[in-house]
C-alpha cells in the first residue's frame, strides 16, 4: 500500500502541476533505471525498447558515466564558455573532430538537438549570406521555433505558430510508401525532380543557404534514404554553392551500424548536427563543420549559457569510450541484421504489416495505413501490459520503432522481442 501511495502522489502532483501540453505515453511513475531495464515505484520491471527515445545508447545509468559526472560535479558544475576554457570541452570537441567525417573539425555546443538545428540554420545563413532552406516532407527536426518551420512530419507542429521562419520550402523524401502512385524504383528520380522544380518555380538556387535532410528518417517512419539519393545531393549543393546539412541528432553513434549515418553514402555534409546519444542522457547538442566555414560566423552572431556544460561534455566523453571501447558500433551493424531478421520470420508475414527493416539498430515495423490505425495503439498497450516499452513513429503513425541500447544484454533483448512478437500476435490474430 505504501508503494501504490507513493505512486498516486507523484502522479497528483504531475498532473497538477506540469504542462499538459507535453504528450503523455504512460502514466507510469518511474523510481529507477540500469541497462535496458527500468522499474516504477509500485515495483514493477519494464524493457525498455525507447532508451529515452534513442538517447541511452549505451543504457541507463551505465557505471563509466555515472562515474564521469560524479567526478566532473565535484570540480566544475557550470562556467559558461564564453568564460573560459575547461579540460571536458576542449576533449570533446578534439574527440568529435576525430572520429566525425571528413574535414568537420570545428564544434559548437548547444543544449540540445533542436537548438543545434536552429544554430546549423543560423551558421548556414551567415556563411552563405542567403536566405531559404529546403527540407524535407516526412522531415523532424525538432520544436524551436527555427526547427519547426522546417519539420514536415505533422502538422500539429506548426499549427499554432505560424506565422514562422520565412523562405523555407519543401520537397518529397524518397520514402516509397509515402509516395502515393510512384513505382519504387522511379521513387529517386521523382525526389530529385521535385527538387529541380523548387529551383526552377519557386527559389533560385543562389538563394538557398542549405538543405537539411535526415539520413535515415525518424519520426517521418524509419527510413533510411538511399546512400545513390545522398550522394546526388552532394552533388547538387556543391554545383549551387549550397551547404549541405545532415541532422544525425537521432542516427549518431552507432545506432545505424556505423559511427554516423553519412558513413553509409561515403558523403560528408557542410555541417553534421549531433544530439540524444552524444551525451548519453544529459543535455548536449552539437554542431560540427570544418574550422573554415565556423570561422565565417562573425564573433558574437551565436551563443548559449549551457551548451557544452562541464558535466554533459564529461558524461559525452564517457560514453563515447564505451561505445569504442566495447566495439558498440560493429555490434549494433551485427545485432541489428539478427533482429530484423528474427522479426521478418516472426512477425513480418502477418497481415498488415508492409516491411520489417533496419539499418543497424535502427529498426522499424511498418504498418500499411489502415492497420497502423488498427494494430499499433494495441500493440503498444499490449506489450506494455507484458512489461515492454515501446514507440511507434510516421506521419500517420505506421511504424513501430525499436531505439535499444547498444549493449543490450542477449537475454534481455531476446525476453523484449518474444514479448513483441506475443503482442503483435495477439493484436492481429487475436490469439
Amino acid at each position: 500500500m505504501k508503494l501504490q501511495s507513493k505512486t498516486n502522489e507523484i502522479q497528483e502532483k504531475a498532473r497538477k502541476h506540469l504542462s499538459p501540453v507535453m504528450t503523455r505515453v504512460t502514466e507510469l511513475v518511474v523510481d529507477r533505471a540500469h541497462g535496458a531495464k527500468f522499474w516504477t515505484t509500485d515495483g514493477e520491471e519494464y524493457i525498455d525498447f525507447v532508451s529515452g527515445v534513442a538517447v541511452n545508447a549505451v543504457g541507463h545509468t551505465n557505471e563509466k558515466m555515472v562515474e564521469a559526472i560524479k567526478k566532473q560535479a565535484e570540480s566544475l558544475i557550470h562556467l559558461g564558455l564564453n568564460y573560459g576554457y575547461y579540460e571536458t570541452a576542449a576533449n570533446l570537441a578534439e574527440k568529435l573532430a576525430k572520429i566525425t567525417p571528413g574535414n568537420l573539425d570545428t564544434v559548437f555546443f548547444s543544449n540540445s538537438g533542436a537548438e543545434a538545428i536552429d544554430g546549423a540554420l543560423k551558421l548556414a545563413k551567415a556563411a552563405t549570406g542567403r536566405p531559404a532552406v529546403i527540407a524535407f516532407e516526412g522531415s523532424f527536426h525538432g520544436r524551436t521555433m527555427g526547427a519547426t518551420a522546417i519539420t514536415a512530419s505533422s502538422s500539429k507542429y506548426r499549427r499554432y505558430y505560424e506565422p514562422i521562419l520565412g523562405e523555407v520550402y519543401h520537397v518529397p523524401y524518397p520514402y516509397p510508401s509515402q509516395l502515393k502512385n510512384i513505382r519504387k524504383e522511379e521513387v529517386e528520380e521523382y525526389c530529385l525532380n521535385q527538387l529541380q522544380k523548387v529551383f526552377d518555380l519557386r527559389v533560385d538556387p543562389s538563394r538557398v543557404a542549405a538543405i537539411i535532410i535526415e539520413p535515415v528518417m525518424g519520426e517521418g517512419g524509419y527510413y533510411p534514404a538511399p546512400p545513390s539519393f545522398l550522394q546526388k545531393l552532394r552533388e547538387i549543393t556543391k554545383t549551387n554553392g549550397i551547404l549541405l546539412i545532415f541532422d544525425e541528432v537521432q542516427t549518431g553513434f552507432g545506432r545505424t551500424g556505423k559511427m554516423f549515418a553519412a558513413e553509409h553514402a561515403d558523403v560528408v555534409p557542410d555541417i553534421l548536427v549531433l544530439a540524444k546519444a552524444l551525451s548519453g542522457g544529459l543535455p548536449l547538442g552539437a554542431i560540427v563543420a570544418s574550422r573554415e566555414l565556423h570561422e565565417k560566423w562573425p564573433a558574437g552572431g551565436h551563443g548559449s549559457t549551457f551548451g557544452g556544460n562541464p558535466i554533459s561534455c564529461a558524461a559525452a566523453l564517457a560514453n563515447i569510450e564505451v561505445i569504442e571501447e566495447e566495439e558498440l558500433v560493429q555490434r549494433s551493424a551485427k545485432l541489428g541484421a539478427e533482429i530484423v531478421n528474427r522479426l521478418q520470420q516472426s512477425i513480418g508475414h502477418l497481415p498488415g504489416i508492409l516491411e520489417v527493416r533496419g539499418l543497424g539498430m535502427i529498426i522499424g515495423i511498418e504498418f500499411d495505413q489502415e492497420a497502423a490505425a488498427n494494430y499499433v495503439p494495441r500493440i503498444k498497450a499490449k506489450a506494455l501490459e507484458k512489461g515492454l516499452l515501446i514507440m511507434n513513429c510516421g506521419v500517420s503513425g505506421q511504424t513501430i520503432r525499436l531505439m535499444l541500447p547498444l549493449n543490450i544484454q542477449e537475454a534481455v533483448l531476446d525476453k523484449g522481442l518474444s514479448i513483441l512478437e506475443e503482442a503483435t500476435r495477439e493484436v492481429i490474430l487475436g490469439s
